[in-house]
């Protein structure tokens, strides 16, 4: 499973790569990044906090269409 959502309102993009419950969160100082841990310390997802500040969005869109293989 692979998921990514985001969430406008509070700038966070989030990368799940499973269901698992979250039971532990550990933030990565100044980076602006989080991963997020289940019961038995596997990585359930990555959360980029601001995330409209940190990526050009205009070039990750041309990234994410050129790897989807759709022309721009």
């Amino acid at each position: 499973m692979l998921k990514i959502s985001y969430d406008k309102e509070g700038d966070v993009l989030e990368i799940r790569f499973s269901d698992a419950l979250i039971e532990e969160t550990e933030y990565i100082d100044e980076s602006g990044l989080t991963v997020d841990f289940d019961g038995d310390n596997n990585i359930v997802a990555f959360e980029i906090i601001s995330f409209s500040k940190r990526v050009n969005t205009k070039e990750l869109s041309e990234v994410l269409l050129a790897k989807s293989g759709q022309s721009y």
